[in-house]
C-alpha cells in the first residue's frame, strides 16, 4: 500500500513516545501523517517520502539519542511492514482495519483529539505480535471513535 512507509515510521515514533515525552508538535505530526494518504491521494512517492522524513525528524526530537545509538534496541525503529504481510490472515486483517480507522479519524480532525494516547497505543500494537482479542478491542474502539467524530466522514 502506498501509505506503508508512513505507517512504518509512525510505529517507530509511537515507540519513541512510549519512553520519552512528546514535543508540542508530536500529536499534530501523527495526525497529519495518518491523514495524508486520504486527504492527498494525488501525492506522489516524493511527497509521501517528505511525510516520512517529517515523522523521522519528530522521532529524533522526541528521542534524540536514538538517532545515533551505538546499540539500538529496536523500540524506536521503523516497523518492517513485511512482518504485517507475513502475519496470520486474521491478525493482518485486524491490523489493516485498525490502521484504516485511525487514518479516517485523523482525516476528520483539524486538531488532534483529546484522546491522542489511543493513537499511540494503537500504532504500537501494529508493531507488536499480539493475539486477536486485544487487537479486535482496539479495532472496535477506533471504529467507534470514527462513528462518533464531529466532522462528516470522508
Amino acid at each position: 500500500m502506498r501509505e506503508d512507509s508512513i505507517i512504518s515510521a509512525l510505529v517507530g515514533l509511537a515507540g519513541a513516545c512510549g519512553s520519552n515525552p512528546k514535543t508540542a508538535d508530536t500529536d499534530q505530526v501523527v495526525m497529519e501523517a495518518l491523514a495524508a494518504p486520504l486527504l492527498h491521494p494525488e501525492w506522489d512517492s516524493d511527497a509521501l517520502s517528505q511525510v516520512v522524513q517529517g515523522i523521522h525528524a519528530e522521532k529524533n526530537a522526541v528521542s534524540p539519542g536514538c538517532a545515533h545509538c551505538a546499540a539500538p534496541c529496536g523500540n524506536t525503529s521503523d516497523y518492517d511492514m513485511r512482518r504485517l504481510e507475513g502475519a496470520p490472515e486474521e491478525i493482518r486483517t485486524l491490523k489493516r482495519r485498525l490502521l484504516a480507522a485511525l487514518q479516517r479519524v485523523a482525516a476528520q480532525h483539524e486538531e488532534p483529539p483529546a484522546d491522542m494516547e489511543f493513537f499511540y497505543k494503537a500504532l504500537a500494537y501494529v508493531g507488536y505480535d499480539v493475539e486477536e482479542a486485544p487487537l479486535l478491542a482496539l479495532v472496535e474502539q477506533a471504529e467507534d471513535m470514527e462513528r462518533n467524530t464531529s466532522r462528516h466522514p470522508i
